[in-house]
Parts: structure tokens; C-alpha cells; sequence
């Protein structure tokens, strides 16, 4: 009987094994996808006559680690002309005296990138008289600040515009 019966057998058997076998998932090696990364950017204007022209943006973005970098992007600049860059607590209307960021760049004549912040949890906000106080700066910390970003060549204001919380 068993004989007359093997080719089905057979095949019965080699069903149900690769059923089996295909349906068993191995679910020891999956990577959980890490959620898409924050943005948010922030659009510089000119000044003067140029009050009404977007000359660039100022972008934070959010890392796997929690940390952010912020990145600020001209469409404009001065070839080989210094350049300062003020991160300024308060608006451009009600600024106060706090200074996120301070720093320099040497113009190129066409479109820029600084990059203001790279991997930062924490800034150093530099307070009147000298004094530097540590403050958070995740994604959530950086857009509650109240802040706007300043561009000067010389005394000369290129781009400014509104960070965080103000916009």
C-alpha cells in the first residue's frame, strides 16, 4: 500500500514542508526604522532695498541622536569680504542681550553654506558681562528659543530673519 501511494505521499510531504519552512520568519535581525528626521527652515530676507527679497534661510534639522545641526544658506554674499553671523535671543523688533552663536565667514561671491551647529545637544549662550550659561539645544529646545539670525558685512546688515519660537 505504502508503495502504491509514494508519489503522493511524496508530494504531500514536500508541501507541507515548504509551507512550513516559508512561513517561519526570522524576526531576530530586524533593525526598527528610525523615524524620518525633523526639518524646519526659516527664510532670510535683505535689507534696505532688498527688504522684500528672500536672500536665503536659516535650516535646523534634527539627527538620529537627538542632537541637531543648523545650517545657514545665502544666495548672496560679497567675494573675499569678512562676513560676521550674530544668533541673537529675542526678535528683530525686542532683542535682548543673549548670543547664541558668533561667528565668521569669508565671502565667496555666490551661493553659501556655514554650517552654525553640527551634532549639538547643548549650546553655550553667552549672557551680559561675560558670562556663559550651558543650554539645551535638541530640535524642541532650539525652535522654543525666541531668536533671529543677523548677516553683516562690515556694519552693513546683508540677511536677517526670525528663528524658532518668533516665527
Amino acid at each position: 500500500m505504502f508503495n502504491k501511494h509514494a508519489l503522493r505521499t511524496g508530494v504531500a510531504l514536500a508541501t507541507v514542508l515548504g509551507i512550513s519552512f516559508t512561513s517561519c520568519k526570522n524576526d531576530d535581525n530586524d533593525t526598527p526604522t528610525p523615524p524620518p528626521a525633523r526639518t524646519k527652515s526659516f527664510d532670510l530676507k535683505g535689507t534696505g532695498a532688498d527688504k522684500d527679497t528672500k536672500v536665503g534661510n536659516i535650516t535646523l534639522t534634527e539627527n538620529t541622536d537627538s542632537s541637531v545641526n543648523v545650517v545657514l544658506n545665502l544666495t548672496k554674499n560679497t567675494k573675499d569680504a569678512a562676513h560676521k553671523i550674530y544668533l541673537i535671543a529675542g526678535t528683530t523688533t525686542a532683542p535682548v542681550t543673549d548670543t547664541l552663536y558668533n561667528g565668521a565667514f569669508q565671502g565667496t561671491g555666490a551661493a553659501l553654506k556655514v554650517d552654525l551647529f553640527t551634532k549639538v545637544k547643548t549650546i553655550k549662550v553667552n549672557k551680559p558681562g561675560g558670562i556663559q550659561k550651558d543650554t539645551a539645544f535638541k530640535y524642541d529646545n532650539a525652535l522654543a528659543i525666541a531668536s533671529h539670525i543677523k548677516v553683516l558685512k562690515g556694519a552693513d546688515t546683508l540677511a536677517i530673519g526670525l528663528f524658532g519660537k518668533s516665527n
